[in-house]
């Protein structure tokens, strides 16, 4: 008989669905024999792995809950500073927020007239310039000189 034959009934042979002439064939050859021997010491390497694994003990749910507990006043320190961290956040933004009003609503003090300091010579040879007590008045100014260039464009 030819072991290439029996090449596919090995993994039949593996789930215990092996054919009579297989059997008979590992009966004959001492080679295939040899093999299933190997095959069968992996069998009962691999039995433990298809065991369910044991269900935790009393000690290991006390342990775990007490790291639990360990964990959770760990975790009060953040759970305070997220809460101060919040606090302080919502105060600068209430403080910005009134800077920010009082800015706005500050009435401006009222301004003087602003004086406009000019070259002198210029205006002393356009008299459409008027001084007032020996000050130029910026409208003024700004409409002669928007006058002046008026004729060039």
């Amino acid at each position: 008989m030819s072991c290439k034959r029996f090449e596919q009934e090995w993994e039949g042979w593996l789930r215990g669905q092996a054919s009579r002439d297989f059997l008979e064939h590992l009966g004959e050859c001492r080679a295939c024999a040899d093999q299933a021997a190997e095959l069968g010491r992996t069998r009962e390497w691999l039995a433990p792995l298809r065991q369910e694994p044991p269900l935790p003990g009393a000690a290991f749910w006390a342990r775990l809950a007490e790291r639990l507990e360990a964990e959770d006043r760990a975790g009060d320190f953040w759970t305070a500073l997220n809460w101060v961290a919040a606090r302080a956040t919502l105060a600068l933004a209430v403080l910005v927020l009134l800077l920010t009003v009082g800015v706005l609503l500050e009435s401006p003090a009222p301004a003087a007239v602003a004086e406009f300091d000019a070259p002198q010579p210029y205006f002393e040879e356009n008299r459409g310039v008027v001084l007032a007590n020996g000050q130029l008045n910026r409208d003024q100014v700004v409409l002669t000189l928007v006058a002046y260039q008026e004729p060039q464009r």
